[in-house]
């Protein structure tokens, strides 16, 4: 097994156990015997718990990110309610179709919201999601980038605070909360595209 692939099955290890037993208690033990490399190896490669948070973070950003890629083939189809529902139909599944994934990324959350070297990756892999949802907002509305920005970071918010409430409460009415998302949007959208002049 070359290096490279050691490193890559310790981050997948530490993505696995981390999104199971969270950051306190997944230690360095069972993340080798996950991984199935030994104990002292994780050490050569990330000296601090810190630094293979971090990877886990990005390798997480990174499948976040890659989750939405199929939005971009809508950047020419009209913004009807039915087109904005299919649009957000990525987001509403995903927190039912793998639910370790998404209590993974609130681990991550928590943990770069308790300070230290983690806040900062919090920060970056915050601003990398709200980046590439910005763009696909604006690819699909044609919206200036500004706006576009503002929105994906209004609708990054929503899409996790409607996770959330779905993960703690499985009764909570999850589709009715989507379906009346993609009616807000399309209202706004309808309200600030340019009006034909009547003639």
């Amino acid at each position: 097994m070359s290096e490279l692939d050691k490193r890559e099955k310790i981050i997948a290890a530490a993505y696995n156990v981390l999104s199971v037993k969270g950051y306190d208690l997944a230690s360095t033990k069972e993340i080798a015997r996950t991984a199935g490399v030994a104990q002292g190896l994780i050490n050569y490669y990330f000296p601090s718990k810190d630094l293979l948070f971090a990877e886990v973070f990005r390798r997480e950003t990174a499948k976040y990110c890659e989750s939405f890629e199929f939005l971009k083939h809508l950047d020419n189809k009209p913004l009807t309610i039915e087109t904005i529902k299919e649009l957000l139909e990525e987001p509403k599944t995903r927190v039912i179709s793998d639910p370790d994934w998404y209590t993974l990324r609130n681990e991550l959350s928590a943990i770069g919201l308790r300070g230290g070297n983690t806040s900062e990756i919090l920060k970056e892999m915050l601003t990398t999601k709200r980046k590439f949802i910005g763009g696909i907002v604006e690819a699909v509305t044609h919206l200036p980038q500004e706006q576009a920005s503002t929105i994906a970071s209004i609708l990054y918010a929503v899409f996790e605070g409607l996770g959330l409430q779905k993960i703690a409460d499985p009764e909570f009415n999850y589709d009715q909360a989507f379906d009346t998302l993609a009616v807000m949007l399309g209202a706004y959208l309808e309200a600030i595209s340019p009006k034909k002049e009547e003639s």
